[in-house]
């Protein structure tokens, strides 16, 4: 959407496939591509790329960097950035750069991880060479049954401190399921208050053990009803089910708002309970289906847009979900991005040195702010407190906190004198200024039950 007016450029002509590499296991695609159409070609080389957003049958390759997307499966595989090699982009003023490669460690700076989740404002991604993954020789595919979300949330917090990592933890509420169910059979538990999809992969003789382990931690939190698919057609209709949920939101409902928050694993229960309180308290309905393993919740309020009064509430629940998420130290999104709607909450989560960074990274890329121009960053980047500006009393400096490095850092700055950083503490003859970092040896934080995103 072109908040200001602008020229919109549309991919959906950059479609092509242009090589698949077997041995080396990486394509070269162009960013029109649907994620379902790469993986039926490379499918046959027994080949696959792990994000596979709810949406693949429409999603494109550029949308997925552009919103460094994930998926069920990012709980084990990763996200996107996980799997950007190389990508071809044009510049704001025209020209054509390639940023990374075929093998792993290109000796430049990370560009292919800052054009990742950058939502097309750096620059118009046109190719993009991906890593691809063997398909797994084995999957088992099982649903369970919970009396509540909160329940099943608590299951999903004893899975990841017990240390399995499962291929995927998908949760769908009573709602959705029942939804789904008129819309597309696929033999969901609609008479549970929610159930997780839990999915397995690896080498068969392994996977029994797998599922029995996840069985009994699930039951012992008041999982039952346990389903294993027993064959790939099984399997399919269950998936099937699960990525129908928007089709079936959309034939009851004249519209849905849907919200995009990344919350702590460990807290999902508790988190998921004030989520629906707010809601009831808007009086909303409302529907759960989120990817439970990496935290990644959508939220999502059954509306009508036409309706100027119901549009207020639904706007004001979804700003209390939204601040609830920063507030439990989630993120303001999973993998739909920032875009205009969210810019504002940029302030909360990131400090104004923080911003004034990303700002500063934009205008390198476009300097005269042509690219996606509103989205990402507030309209007005909070002004920066510089910090204390000081000299050490000899050229050879070792902070014990980020506090003290800025500050030697600002006056170095100042007075240009060149710097070194070290982490072993010996002097180079032609630096200034040696900046060892031997004092930053403090665990700051370590949660065992709260692992980071």
């Amino acid at each position: 959407m072109a908040e200001a007016g602008g020229i919109i450029v549309q991919t959906s002509r950059l479609g092509r496939l242009h090589e698949v590499d077997e041995v080396g296991r990486t394509a070269l695609v162009d960013v029109g591509m649907v994620n379902q159409a790469l993986d039926s070609r490379v499918k046959k080389s027994g080949l696959y790329f792990p994000p596979d957003p709810s949406s693949g049958r429409s999603a494109v390759i550029g949308g997925n960097i552009g919103t460094n997307a994930g998926g069920p499966h990012c709980f084990k595989y990763g996200v996107t950035t996980n799997y950007v090699m190389g990508l071809e982009v044009v510049l704001a003023d025209g020209r054509i750069v390639q940023l990374g490669g075929q093998v792993v460690d290109m000796p430049e700076y990370d560009f292919c991880g800052l054009m990742v989740g950058s939502e097309g404002t750096l620059g118009l991604i046109t190719r993009a060479r991906l890593r691809l993954i063997r398909n797994p020789t084995g999957v088992q595919t099982m649903m369970v049954s919970f009396d509540s979300e909160t329940q099943a949330g608590v299951a999903v917090s004893a899975v990841i401190a017990a240390g399995l990592v499962p291929a995927t933890l998908e949760m769908m509420d009573q709602r959705t399921m029942r939804m789904i169910e008129e819309y597309v059979p696929a033999g969901l538990p609609v008479d549970a208050g929610a159930a997780l999809i839990v999915e397995v992969d690896g080498y068969p003789e392994g996977l029994d053990t797998q599922i029995e382990e996840m069985a009994d931690i699930l039951s012992a939190h008041g999982g039952y009803a346990l389903r294993i698919a027993r064959d790939e057609a099984e399997r399919a209709q269950i998936w099937y089910g699960r990525k129908s949920a928007a089709g079936a939101f959309s034939r009851i409902s004249p519209g849905y708002y849907l919200t995009d928050v990344t919350v702590p694993r460990s807290r999902l229960g508790e988190i998921l309970g004030e989520i629906n309180a707010i809601c009831a308290r808007f009086d909303l309905r409302t529907a759960n289906v989120f990817h439970a393993g990496d935290g990644n919740l959508h939220p999502l309020i059954l509306c009508d847009p036409a309706d100027d009064e119901l549009m207020e509430r639904v706007h004001h629940a979804a700003q209390e979900i939204i601040e609830l998420s920063i507030g439990y130290d989630g993120s303001i999104t999973g993998e739909h991005g920032v875009g205009m709607e969210k810019r504002k909450y940029m302030a909360t989560m990131y400090s104004g040195a923080e911003l004034l960074a990303m700002a500063e990274i934009k205008q390198v890329f476009d300097p005269d702010g042509l690219l996606n121009p509103g989205k990402v960053l507030p309209t007005e980047v909070p002004r920066v407190e510089r910090f204390q500006r000081w000299l050490p009393n000899e050229e050879h400096f070792a902070p014990s906190t980020a506090s003290e490095a800025a500050g030697l850092l600002a006056a170095l700055t100042m007075h240009r004198k060149t710097v070194y950083v070290s982490s072993h503490g010996q002097r180079r003859a032609n630096a200034d200024v040696l900046l060892a970092t031997t004092n930053l040896t403090g665990v700051t934080k370590f949660a065992t039950r709260r692992p980071s995103l």
